[in-house]
């Protein structure tokens, strides 16, 4: 287990994508902490992870919350090791349409959330000497996506949160890298996973929709001693949609 004894900190877990990782994490010896809003649910989805994993209540948009949290695991492990800012929600609707309550709904969980959460930690990382946060970002980091104004900007501000960060913390010891999901077949996902007439997995070199495992591994490994020297940057986990285009048909013409 390569991560064995390491405590590891995945915001909402209790579900999808943060669930996969803190499984996977779990799986590699962390002591996992899901802290999450839905505190039923990071209980059950503890249970089920498994391998000694707690849970603890955390509303990502209140750094009172987030300061709470941190001062919980500390107090409980005497050490944290990794953070995962994975919570994120997504309001899609025609631009016009979009509210001021909906901008910042967006940009308080999405973004200011991993910054309350990663602001809370750095202390107890920078005292060890040592860290790991990973940021959840997303396609719609690097391309415009339909009636999704406020999402991509505030998965877009991620990716300028996530190098700026590693510039002001590498000094301590601390990597900041950011995970940019492609079509991942998770809740959020749901009804577009379900329609088969519109198959998202299908526009990928590789063929098929995402699964939490995928990004999970990804997670694991920039958790790793061997990814020290990696930080400041994106992996995108996303089956070469963002990299590559083929134009109908092209992709059937080789099989």
């Amino acid at each position: 287990m390569r991560l064995r004894d390491k405590v590891a900190i995945v915001t909402g877990g209790a579900s999808g994508i943060g669930k996969g990782i803190a499984s996977a994490l779990a799986n590699e010896g962390s002591r996992v902490v899901i802290a999450d809003i839905d505190e039923a649910k990071a209980k059950q989805a503890a249970n089920e992870v498994g391998k000694g994993a707690i849970s603890v209540p955390l509303d990502v948009t209140k750094s009172a919350s987030a300061n709470q949290m941190a001062k919980t695991v500390h107090e409980k492990f005497g050490r944290i090791d990794i953070l995962v800012n994975n919570v994120g929600v997504r309001i899609t609707k025609p631009f016009l349409e979009h509210t001021d309550a909906d901008w910042n709904t967006m940009m308080s969980i999405n973004l200011t959330g991993p910054f309350f959460c990663s602001r809370a930690v750095v202390p107890y990382m920078r005292k060890a000497g040592k860290g790991r946060i990973i940021n959840t970002a997303s396609i719609a980091s690097f391309v415009g996506r339909p009636d999704r104004v406020a999402y991509v900007s505030a998965k877009s501000g991620m990716l300028g949160m996530t190098k700026a960060m590693a510039i002001d913390l590498g000094p301590m010891g601390i990597t900041v890298n950011a995970i940019a999901p492609g079509s991942i077949n998770s809740p959020m996902n749901a009804s577009q996973a379900a329609d088969s007439a519109n198959d998202w997995g299908k526009e990928t070199p590789i063929g098929r929709w995402g699964r939490p495992e995928d990004i999970a591994n990804a997670a694991v490994f920039l958790a790793l001693d061997e990814s020290s020297y990696i930080t400041g940057t994106d992996v995108k986990v996303d089956g070469g949609w963002v990299s590559t285009k083929a134009r109908a048909g092209e992709l059937s013409a080789h099989p």
